[in-house]
């Protein structure tokens, strides 16, 4: 018999408060300034200060304590410097590069793939994948080319194919449509009857030809065919134009007598306090109730987003020391020495969620010695070495680089030389393809463009 019970149980829900501090995490330098002066502007409490605002005793009611709980779970409670009066590297006119395709590919491998093996059979399969989205090479071929199984790596590329943008990594029209389809989460018998059995009649656009081998309504067929017409043919263009602009570091990391320091670049972000005027205003005895309750509404929103403010420029802080940890050797000798990591391995290790880390790192960009880089650029996946160990991507660019440098002008190294060198020398095994689209990133042409003529 069936008997209906009540039960209660204590869920996280995302209040509008916690929402905001979370979104404040990914948002860029710029886009926190100016949501700064929007909330300025929208709230009379909330004043900028040159001087730092003097700590005070919030008094919380219940359910405030529960929200504020489930708020560190977001963030990190490591102690962080702002950026002091120091000398600092004087960056001008750093260029930076949107994200292709394959760059976004890994960024959300960096997410949701945690198994390592995984992450390098992905690596094969990203590089595989056209400025269109969709896998050109089979996975025979990348099988015999990687070392790793055609289970192993079809496993992987159905993973791969449940990223962003939908569509990505089909082998053909037919599955990037269904798998659009799917990703919409929707459920049609007669369209998937008709992509299953007929797609290869859509081009033709023969309705009549379809009807009568499904017995389905000339209309219901029509119907179908527009809803294909709906989805991109080609999922990955969007991320194929690339375009500049100049970011300023939101973390500077300085060699100092003791070894490396961190500091956050917060000279665009001011301090902010409570309004003195309003809460005076709000101790006296001379307003009505719907005032002091609009003051004091607008005073929780201001303590909030301040709240929030300071955590965000905190779990930065946490991130960019753990990343400085787990990355020392790059910082102390350059891109050679980068080594593969996720975001699981610095989530780990500040006891935060990995979401937060993706967020914290996301439009965030680090000074250095050798440079300014965004700190999704700390996060590289791995190609492996004959003996097992793991080097970072960067690292294998990095080799093509100096050896094309080196290389005699009027004999330039072919991609297939390059294949060779890397394996003899370095015990690194990867294809030649790789090296092809390793090249095109670095802006390197063929070897038959570099050649110096006598």
């Amino acid at each position: 018999m069936l008997e209906l019970k009540q039960t209660q149980r204590l869920l996280p829900v995302l209040t509008q408060q916690l929402q905001q501090a979370i979104k404040l995490l990914q948002m860029s330098q710029l886009e926190l300034v100016e949501a700064i002066e929007q909330e300025l502007e929208e709230n009379p409490i909330l004043e900028a200060t040159e001087q730092e605002p003097a700590e005070e005793q919030v008094k919380e009611e219940e359910n405030e304590e529960n929200t504020e709980e489930l708020f560190e779970r977001y963030t990190s409670s490591e102690e962080f410097s702002g950026r002091e009066d120091k000398e600092y590297p004087d960056y001008e006119n750093i260029v930076k590069k949107t994200y292709n395709l394959r760059d976004y590919l890994r960024w959300q491998i960096g997410i949701s793939f945690s198994d390592s093996h995984e992450r390098i059979a992905s690596e094969w399969i990203i590089e595989n994948i056209d400025d269109n989205g969709y896998l050109v090479d089979p996975i025979s071929e990348i099988s015999k080319a990687s070392g790793y199984t055609p289970d192993l790596l079809e496993e992987v590329l159905h993973k791969i194919q449940k990223l962003d943008p939908a569509g990505v990594g089909a082998r053909n029209l037919r599955e990037s449509v269904f798998l659009q389809y799917k990703a919409k989460g929707v459920s049609d018998l007669v369209f998937e009857d008709i992509m299953n059995l007929y797609f290869d009649l859509y081009p033709k656009v023969n309705i009549n030809e379809i009807a009568k081998k499904t017995g389905y309504a000339p209309e219901k067929i029509q119907d179908v065919i527009s809803k294909i017409k709906e989805f991109d043919p080609k999922p990955g263009r969007n991320f194929a134009d690339d375009f500049t602009s100049y970011v300023v570091p939101d973390v500077y990391v300085v060699k100092g007598p003791d070894g490396f320091e961190v500091y956050l670049s917060d000279d665009n972000i001011p301090d902010l306090k409570l309004n003195g005027y309003y809460m005076d205003l709000y101790a006296a005895d001379t307003i009505d109730g719907e005032t002091k309750r609009y003051i004091k509404k607008k005073q929780k929103q201001a303590e909030w987003f301040i709240k929030s403010l300071k955590q965000r420029q905190k779990t930065l802080y946490s991130v960019s020391k753990s990343i400085l940890k787990f990355q020392e050797a790059f910082f102390e000798s350059g891109v050679r020495f980068l080594k593969p990591m996720i975001l699981k391995d610095i989530a780990q290790d500040i006891g935060v969620h990995e979401s937060t880390v993706s967020r914290i790192t996301t439009n965030k960009y680090m000074s250095t010695q050798f440079g300014v880089f965004e700190l999704k650029f700390f996060f590289p996946t791995g190609i492996c070495q004959e003996e097992g160990d793991q080097l970072s991507t960067n690292i294998i660019k990095d080799l093509i680089l100096e050896y094309i440098r080196k290389e005699d002008k009027k004999n330039p190294l072919t991609d297939d030389e390059i294949v060779s060198l890397l394996k003899t020398r370095r015990d690194i095994k990867i294809a030649r393809r790789t090296i092809a689209k390793y090249r095109e990133i670095l802006n390197i042409d063929s070897s038959r463009q570099r050649k110096v003529q006598e």
